[in-house]
């Protein structure tokens, strides 16, 4: 290898945290700084997630999908760029477009949606939003990471199609039509090999095949062997808090163990990348004009679903006394914990909102957040309060401890806290509050449910206004809610004992699963009310006939009731029947129309030839599938009220149909990551793993927990910010341990190996 290229080898991992390596000052250094629903720009000297500067904190993906408006999404994208772009950031680590493959997932707030074609879109809209700023986007994690449980050890078993059709369909589509700057590959394994190293994903899938020019980054600690994952088609490793690797990249290097064209090209991508996005490169100067709280309030707005409004309770008439119940009042939860932490300005909460707003207000806490076990005092006054007979609004949801980054929920349910309280409380109206679905207890007793999601530090505001009626509320969910966790499509399969994570249930995800197998749902995808009503009529479709095209479908809505308000718009195509595994219905176009009262108007969607069909497995590419189709148009996936009919020709896949298999895997299928015996133990094992093995490892995995949990003095050790560093502790690599430890030798973690691989 050329002595030049060997000099610009530690371009390819970093320069601590958040930096890119600079060589020696031959280059700018870019500063890289989550997140998906703010800028969360940390010092190289911080010690914790939340020691970060105060920004502004949006609404979380999951609030933001639930707008279904890619216009809004890429408003909100472009404030964060601009923000990044003051701070001097050059890359944002952000969209999170994973599929929300079981409710349970940790993370679930930082990603859109359990369907791809609608997590594709935003992400799209995202990253072109952050990027018109000159700041760069990295699309995440690449790719089928959807559980939080020993995120950085378990390997996801994915069959091709159900991988193309599902899981990579959002990044594909935010690839070819975002082109971010960074796409950032993931901690889990992907059929037997580690995201990072997988040579099928990064380089035949995401360069090969969907011409992707921009950088690879691994997630922070996901690169164990950065040889290997720059041959896999890898560019950069972060963090670079050791040179560690990059020591051992050049020796290898020097031996020839990795060429001049596989170093050379990530290098000059990475070159690419600082010429680009680099602050110091920047010809435009000063700072950019943004209006972050606005915007937030804006998304907070339509992020909002209105689930239930029982003889149209809400909105509440200005003025009025109410009672308030509830802790969330004041502790409003308005983000989810972990990486994507963002500090903010003290906002006004609930209670002062809704007081600013006109209403009197009576408050009762009724429960604590910090624990689910009730306090029967406050819960006491609590029911004493809601006898004077006043509205009662009751504010609750998933508390901080229920979820959040590096761990995922049990259960389906509230605290437990919170369900006594509403055993005992009487007719209520419902503010609620979380990144993900949850079993809504007495729900008969409940006359109006409003759910915010996380919906950013303007939610308060935002909660207040559309109970008063100044606002109405439009936004649809963007995944189901199921009746309890036995329902959902991955139970049993999710977040196992077992490191090996099959995806059984193939392409059935989500609404595809409740609706081809007619599973009743709490509220089904798509589902949103609103303070007015709408009709559909005059459903027209532009060609009956399809020839590997598309289509363009036109209808009418008209606004019938007496309130401004946004209707979302949805197409879905009814799949023809067949003997091949197949959905019976996929959302395939969507569109937002705002309509005044007695307003009609004609919408139009296009309908791409993807929605005709299937990756076949055979000829490796996604080819038509012959049938009759249904054209779908309605307001939810439960209330479709307009229907067409084309017909598609292409493969008949009754007659053919090895080419829609559900059983072919690409990947290590050798690879059993919950068999490995001594003497094939490695630095890619987690110190829990090592420790059963290793006296050493069993002392330092102590040691190093004692000293995870002292960075957090004061805080119990369910807190969530806790529990994902103990997390990272237990279940990382012990390379990523060691490397991150702040100095401890990286011989110890060699020698904690040595120890698990002696025989027995």
């Amino acid at each position: 290898m050329k002595k030049e290229t060997v000099e610009k080898l530690p371009l390819l991992s970093g320069k601590g945290m958040w930096h890119t390596n600079d060589c020696g000052g031959k280059y700018p250094s870019l500063h890289l700084s989550d997140g998906p629903h703010g800028l969360r720009r940390q010092e190289e000297s911080a010690k914790t997630n939340n020691d970060s500067y105060v920004s502004t904190c949006y609404p979380t993906a999951s609030c933001l999908a639930s707008t279904w408006d890619e216009k809004l999404v890429e408003k909100v994208a472009d404030s964060i760029g601009k923000e990044a772009w003051n701070a001097k950031v050059s890359v944002v680590l952000a969209p999170g477009v994973n599929i929300k493959r079981s409710p349970l997932c940790g993370r679930n707030f930082e990603y859109f949606s359990e369907d791809p074609f609608l997590a594709g879109k935003l992400g799209t809209a995202y990253v072109k939003g952050v990027q018109k700023n000159g700041v760069g986007t990295s699309l995440k994690h690449f790719a089928a990471n959807s559980q939080e449980t020993r995120r950085m050890n378990t390997d996801s078993r994915v069959d091709e199609r159900t991988l193309r059709e599902i899981y990579l369909s959002a990044f594909e589509e935010a690839v070819k039509e975002g082109k971010p700057a960074t796409v950032m590959a993931s901690y889990n394994y992907l059929n037997g090999f580690k995201a990072t190293e997988n040579r099928h994903l990064l380089t035949e899938i995401l360069r090969d095949e969907w011409s992707y020019e921009g950088v690879v980054v691994s997630d922070w600690g996901a690169c164990i062997d950065l040889a290997k994952s720059v041959k896999a088609g890898m560019d950069l490793e972060m963090p670079g808090c050791s040179d560690v690797h990059v020591k051992k990249l050049i020796k290898q290097a020097e031996k020839g163990e990795i060429t001049e064209d596989e170093a050379g090209k990530a290098i000059d991508r990475m070159e690419a990348l600082i010429e680009r996005y680099a602050a110091e490169n920047r010809k435009e100067r000063g700072e950019k004009e943004v209006k972050p709280y606005e915007t937030a309030l804006e998304a907070a707005l339509a992020g909002a679903v209105l689930l239930k409004n029982e003889d149209n309770t809400l909105p509440l008439k200005k003025g009025m006394e109410i009672n308030v119940v509830g802790r969330l009042a004041k502790e409003v939860r308005f983000q989810g914990g972990g990486s994507s932490h963002i500090n903010t300005m003290k906002r006004p909460d609930i209670t002062e909102e809704l007081e600013a707003a006109g209403f009197k207000v009576h408050y009762a806490p009724g429960y604590r957040t910090d624990t689910e076990k009730t306090d029967h005092e406050l819960e006491h006054e609590a029911v004493e309060l809601m006898k004077n007979g006043l509205p009662t609004l009751f504010c609750g949801g998933l508390t901080d401890r229920t979820e959040g980054e590096g761990f995922d929920r049990k259960v389906l349910d509230l605290p437990e806290n919170q369900k006594e309280l509403l055993n005992r409380a009487g007719n209520i109206i419902y503010l609620s509050f979380g990144g993900s679905p949850y079993v809504i207890p007495c729900r008969e007793k409940m006359k109006a449910i409003l759910h915010m999601y996380l919906g950013g530090e303007a939610v308060a505001k935002a909660a207040a206004l559309l109970i008063s009626g100044e606002a109405n509320p439009s936004g649809k969910l963007a995944e189901t809610w199921p009746l309890n966790l036995k329902d959902t499509p991955a139970n049993g399969g999710f977040a196992t004992s077992s490191n090996e994570i099959f995806y059984k249930e193939g392409l059935l995800v989500g609404y595809r699963h409740y609706d081809t197998k007619n599973v009743a749902a709490e509220f089904p995808f798509g589902y949103g009310l609103s303070y007015t009503t709408f009709e559909y009529s005059d459903l027209k479709l532009s060609k009956t006939e399809l020839k590997d095209e598309g289509l363009t479908v036109s209808f009418k809505i008209k606004n019938t009731g007496n309130r401004a308000g946004a209707e979302t718009a949805q197409l879905y195509v009814e799949n023809p029947e067949g003997r091949f595994p197949r959905a019976k219905h996929e959302l395939r176009g969507f569109t937002k129309v705002f309509l005044e009262p007695g307003e009609e108007k004609t919408a139009e969607i296009e309908v791409d030839k993807r929605a005709f069909e299937i990756y076949d497995v055979l000829l490796k590419r996604f080819n038509p599938a012959a049938g009759t189709y249904g054209i779908c148009v309605g307001a939810s996936l439960e209330d479709l009220i307009l229907r067409g009919e084309v017909r598609a020709e292409g493969t008949d896949y009754n007659e053919h149909g090895d080419g829609a298999q559900l059983n072919c895997y690409i990947g290590n299928n050798m690879c059993d990551l919950d068999d490995t015996k001594p003497g094939h133990y490695s630095v890619y094992n987690s110190l829990g793993e090592l420790s059963k093995k290793s006296w050493l490892g069993k002392v330092m995995l102590k040691l190093a927990l004692k000293i995870g949990y002292s960075m957090f003095k004061g805080k119990p050790h369910d807190d969530p910010e806790v529990l994902m560093t103990v997390e990272a502790i237990k279940d990382g690599p012990v390379d990523c341990v060691i490397m991150q430890s702040g100095g401890i030798p990286y011989g110890l973690a060699e020698l904690i190996v040595k120890q698990a691989n002696r025989k027995h």
